[in-house]
């Protein structure tokens, strides 16, 4: 039996693809502002930063059995990135030494721009496994809304950024929309009346209704 839209299915992935906007630009900004050449820099941290997402995608959960779970494990890895990411631009901000030599700008590019990219990608890819399960016209695919996600994030970014006391700051904006996306989508599920054990294909899943339950925090039942 087909299912209406939910009116909130394009939030979840607006909000990652702003978050990846944002994670990128900043580590954008962080690393080629120390980096001894621009273009270098440029391209290294751009190139890194794509095939980070591209990975991801690739590594998303397939629409079958344990699709949600497995999208909620890559929804905290997420937030477990972002928050590596913050923790490690702000020690850097505090003590720029950190962020010189070649080690600290490859430990910079991995937590700044290749994880969090990483994760982002791996998420949207969740996202669309569970739209692409559904019967038609159920659930959006997630992709546009996170372009326009994305674009909005390198617009706040831009606008953001040279305001910010510590450019990982913005990160911590990301962190939260994250976790506001997590549990928007939660309601979407729910909402949607989401029982996997209907769908012979996606049997022994679980509802994603505590995406955005703190690590440690016990799951809904």
């Amino acid at each position: 039996m087909s299912r209406r839209q939910h009116p909130l299915d394009w939030v979840a992935p607006l909000l990652v693809g702003t978050a990846a906007a944002v994670a990128a630009e900043v580590a954008i900004a962080m690393l080629i502002y120390a980096g001894d050449g621009f273009l270098r820099s440029l391209t290294t941290v751009l190139t890194v930063e794509g095939v980070a997402l591209g990975l991801g995608l690739w590594s998303a959960p397939a629409p079958h059995a344990g699709l949600i779970d497995r999208l909620r494990r890559w929804w905290m890895l997420c937030l477990a990135a972002f928050t590596a990411a913050t923790a490690f631009g702000v020690s850097w901000s505090v003590a720029p030494s950190l962020g010189t030599g070649a080690v600290g700008q490859a430990l910079g590019l991995t937590l700044l721009g290749a994880l969090p990219l990483f994760t982002c990608g791996a998420v949207l890819g969740g996202l669309s496994s569970v739209a692409r399960r559904e019967p038609a016209n159920t659930m959006r695919e997630p992709g546009a809304a996170a372009a326009l996600g994305g674009g909005l994030g390198f617009a706040l970014t831009g606008l953001l950024l040279p305001r910010a006391p510590i450019p990982a700051s913005l990160l911590v904006g990301c962190m939260v929309m994250l976790s506001g996306g997590g549990l928007i989508y939660g309601i979407v599920l729910t909402s949607r009346g989401e029982a996997d054990d209907a769908d012979p294909v996606a049997a022994g899943d679980a509802p994603l209704d505590d995406v955005t339950t703190a690590p440690g925090e016990p799951r809904a039942t």
